[in-house]
């Protein structure tokens, strides 16, 4: 994905040129190059308005990254409509793996 708007949640206006990459689809996807953020920091939440083929509906776990939440933005106003996936979700459906079987989660 290229050629979108995104900013620092907390931040947002323009500021350092920036390429967002990580662990989405694979592991050096980058999803918006030379984008403009303000003073962005490790844990900060990037607020991107569309994110191409990294929606929701195609999201998956193939190389174990947990699927971020969804937050739907209104008139100032954030509600949260589907939670950040936790590790414990990733290893739910696994048999023989997870609470009580000695691997620890977190």
């Amino acid at each position: 994905m290229q050629d979108a708007p995104a900013a620092v949640a907390s931040r947002p206006g323009g500021g350092e040129r920036c390429d967002l990459v990580g662990r989405h689809c694979g592991s050096g996807d980058t999803l918006i190059r030379d984008v403009r953020l303000r003073e962005p920091r490790v844990d900060d939440v990037i607020a991107v308005p569309v994110t191409g083929a990294y929606c929701p509906s195609l999201a998956n776990n193939h190389n174990g990254a947990r699927r971020p939440p969804v937050v739907f933005c209104r008139d100032g106003e954030a509600r949260e409509v589907v939670r950040r996936e936790t590790y414990e979700d990733l290893l739910r459906r696994d048999v023989g793996v997870g609470a009580g079987v000695g691997v620890a989660v977190g």
